[in-house]
Protein backbone atom coordinates (compact mmCIF):
# COMPACT_ATOMS: atom_id res chain seq x y z
CA UNK A 1 0.00 0.00 0.00
CA UNK A 2 1.16 3.50 -0.76
CA UNK A 3 0.44 4.98 2.66
CA UNK A 4 -0.32 8.63 3.42
CA UNK A 5 3.08 8.86 5.11
CA UNK A 6 4.84 7.66 1.96
CA UNK A 7 2.77 9.99 -0.19
CA UNK A 8 3.72 12.93 2.04
CA UNK A 9 7.47 12.38 1.58
CA UNK A 10 9.22 14.75 -0.80
CA UNK A 11 11.71 13.08 -3.14
CA UNK A 12 15.19 14.59 -3.33
CA UNK A 13 16.14 12.71 -6.49
CA UNK A 14 14.27 11.63 -9.63
CA UNK A 15 11.87 8.77 -8.91
CA UNK A 16 10.40 6.07 -11.14
CA UNK A 17 7.63 3.75 -9.93
CA UNK A 18 6.05 0.66 -11.50
CA UNK A 19 2.73 -0.72 -10.25
CA UNK A 20 0.28 -3.40 -11.31
CA UNK A 21 -3.37 -2.40 -11.47
CA UNK A 22 -4.36 -5.87 -10.22
CA UNK A 23 -2.00 -5.80 -7.23
CA UNK A 24 -3.98 -6.67 -4.11
CA UNK A 25 -1.11 -5.42 -1.89
CA UNK A 26 -1.03 -1.93 -3.41
CA UNK A 27 -4.56 -0.70 -4.17
CA UNK A 28 -4.89 1.41 -7.29
CA UNK A 29 -6.57 4.26 -5.39
CA UNK A 30 -3.40 4.67 -3.31
CA UNK A 31 -1.28 4.63 -6.47
CA UNK A 32 -3.46 7.37 -7.93
CA UNK A 33 -3.20 9.40 -4.70
CA UNK A 34 0.58 9.04 -4.86
CA UNK A 35 0.61 10.09 -8.53
CA UNK A 36 -1.57 13.11 -7.81
CA UNK A 37 0.59 14.17 -4.86
CA UNK A 38 3.80 13.78 -6.89
CA UNK A 39 3.39 14.85 -10.51
CA UNK A 40 7.20 15.02 -10.73
CA UNK A 41 7.43 11.23 -10.24
CA UNK A 42 7.32 9.03 -13.32
CA UNK A 43 4.61 6.46 -12.53
CA UNK A 44 3.72 3.52 -14.77
CA UNK A 45 0.79 1.19 -14.16
CA UNK A 46 0.60 -2.17 -15.92
CA UNK A 47 -2.38 -4.56 -16.34
CA UNK A 48 -0.79 -7.11 -13.98
CA UNK A 49 -0.65 -8.23 -10.38
CA UNK A 50 1.94 -8.05 -7.61
CA UNK A 51 5.37 -9.42 -8.46
CA UNK A 52 4.91 -9.13 -12.21
CA UNK A 53 8.64 -8.46 -12.68
CA UNK A 54 9.89 -11.52 -10.76
CA UNK A 55 10.36 -14.54 -13.01
CA UNK A 56 10.29 -16.81 -9.95
CA UNK A 57 6.59 -16.07 -9.28
CA UNK A 58 3.40 -17.29 -10.87
CA UNK A 59 2.39 -13.65 -11.34
CA UNK A 60 5.38 -12.97 -13.62
CA UNK A 61 4.35 -11.20 -16.82
CA UNK A 62 7.11 -11.23 -19.44
CA UNK A 63 5.62 -8.43 -21.56
CA UNK A 64 5.08 -6.05 -18.63
CA UNK A 65 8.50 -6.94 -17.20
CA UNK A 66 10.16 -6.18 -20.55
CA UNK A 67 8.39 -2.83 -20.82
CA UNK A 68 9.24 -1.94 -17.21
CA UNK A 69 12.89 -2.80 -17.88
CA UNK A 70 12.97 -0.65 -21.03
CA UNK A 71 11.40 2.26 -19.14
CA UNK A 72 13.82 1.80 -16.25
CA UNK A 73 16.86 1.77 -18.53
CA UNK A 74 15.60 4.90 -20.32
CA UNK A 75 15.05 6.57 -16.93
CA UNK A 76 18.61 5.69 -15.88
CA UNK A 77 20.02 6.98 -19.17
CA UNK A 78 18.13 10.25 -18.74
CA UNK A 79 19.10 10.85 -15.12
CA UNK A 80 22.48 9.14 -14.80
CA UNK A 81 23.89 9.55 -18.29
Amino acid sequence: MTSPEETARQPKVPVLAHFGNQDHWIPLDTVEAFRKAHPEVEVHVYPVGHGFNCDQRGSYDADAAKLARERTLAFFAKHLG
